[in-house]
């Protein structure tokens, strides 16, 4: 019941700040607005301001302004007293776009945002070492646990921030600080090139550095079934101690197939052992979450980290699109709907307030990217529209403008009642 709550507030909150994006720039356009409305339906809550009717309505799954000019039904007798130069019809190519582009404009600053807010409240994720690889030349310098605080003076607070300090064309001495058991230690170490990977490397397998303390436990992971909970502290594998993320996963590569597993933690100050006998190592720890170690950080800070984790957002988004239009990866797989969302919002909440705070900005960024497709129904079209307009020096009549995206919204509605039908079934299976 939480999750469908949290779910319904995110996604009116974020149906809501797109509609207020189109509502804002077209009365500063001067158009007249009949209704602004989250969802669709009849009305639970209405209030008239001035020409503009403010409504809330039951199916939650998106929202509309309607302006004068766009509706040629039977809606289309309110336009009769309303200006001819106030309707949306009658405006400049550029102003619809302008109002068009405005919705998703609206998600994608919400998304940032959040972004900021999400940083500047839980910090940066710490970068540990999880292993060397073959032939390191951090040999007998950085180890397993050791995190990475800084390469030339230069703070790390992603894994992705030590590929631009690195240089990439040549190798250099490169004064590495990591914080090991507390204590911050500096070694030098000259980056080798790896062939694969196609670049100059420590020669170092990195991750997020975490601690020994469960966040989450998935209800069907093996360590679950066997009594694992949410707060427990790994302390030992098979007897081996551990102390951090990095020494247990380090303990789960060290078993072999089939062998049976000990897990020992400690719960509430009461020492437990929980046994399991996967059939391979990955599935041991497969559905089990830990605690994330961050780096505090000041509002600048904040502003740059978020604005660059959405610069990442948008580049896997395109090259998870890239990737489905050349079929490496199924539509099907790549695409959730509402019982999805609901369902990674829920996971999300329960791993803490930066994983919720980044589906929520991962959430409001697609809902941009999504609408400025140019599909019949979505802001898309719009801007397509009006861009046929300023090419060819006349709009598309209303009456065809309007059964084009009547053809494309039942097409959407028919396509979301066949993800969600998609997500039911994999959700119970």
């Amino acid at each position: 019941m939480t999750t469908v709550l949290l779910f319904l507030a995110v996604l009116s909150f974020l149906i809501a700040i797109h509609e207020a994006g189109h509502l804002v720039s077209a009365k500063l356009a001067g158009v007249w607005v009949h209704e602004y409305s989250i969802g669709f339906g009849p009305s639970l809550i209405s209030k008239k301001i001035k020409e503009t009717t403010y409504s809330l309505k039951p199916i939650p799954f998106g929202g509309y302004v309607r302006m004068a000019g766009e509706d040629v039904g039977e809606d289309a007798d309110q336009d009769e007293k309303v200006p001819e130069d106030r309707k949306f019809y009658s405006q400049t190519p550029w102003t619809k776009m302008l109002i068009s582009v405005s919705g998703p404009a609206m998600n994608v600053i919400a998304a940032v945002l959040v972004m900021i807010i999400a940083v500047g409240l839980t910090g940066t994720p710490r970068v540990s070492i999880y292993g060397l690889m073959e032939n390191s030349p951090s040999e007998g310098k950085l180890m397993p646990g050791d995190q990475i605080v800084s390469i030339e003076g230069e703070r790390i607070d992603s894994i992705n921030e030590i590929d631009t300090v690195i240089p990439n064309d040549s190798s250099q001495n490169l004064r590495v600080v990591v914080s090991r058991a507390g204590e911050e230690k500096e070694f030098t170490v000259t980056p080798k090139y790896y062939e694969e990977q196609g670049k100059y490397m420590l020669g170092v397998q990195l991750g997020t550095a975490m601690t020994n303390e469960v966040t989450e436990v998935e209800d069907d992971s093996l360590l679950g079934k066997s009594g694992l909970k949410p707060g427990d502290r790994i302390v030992e594998i098979n007897g081996r101690p551990v102390t951090d993320g990095a020494s247990i996963v380090n303990a789960f590569d060290g078993l072999k197939e089939g062998e049976p597993v000990s897990v020992t933690v400690d719960r509430d100050g009461e020492t437990l052992n929980i046994s399991a006998e996967p059939e391979n190592p990955e599935e041991l720890f497969a559905g089990i979450f830990l605690d994330t170690l961050r780096n505090p950080v000041g509002p600048g800070a904040a502003i740059t980290r978020g604005v660059n984790q959405i610069k990442t957002i948008v580049v896997l988004t395109y090259q998870g699109i890239r990737m489905i239009i050349k079929g490496q990866i199924g539509a099907g797989e790549a695409v959730t709907g509402p019982v999805g969302i609901a369902n990674l919002l829920g996971q999300s909440a329960r791993r803490g307030i930066y994983s919720l705070f980044f589906m929520i900005s991962l959430i409001s960024l697609n809902l941009g990217i999504i609408n400025m497709v140019p599909f019949p129904a979505l802001d898309g079209s719009r801007i397509g529209y009006a861009t046929y307009e300023l090419i060819r020096g006349k709009p598309i009549p209303p009456e065809k403008e309007g059964l084009i995206n009547s053809i494309g919204f039942f097409i959407l509605i028919g396509l979301m009642i066949f993800i969600t039908y998609r997500d039911i079934i994999r959700f119970f299976t």
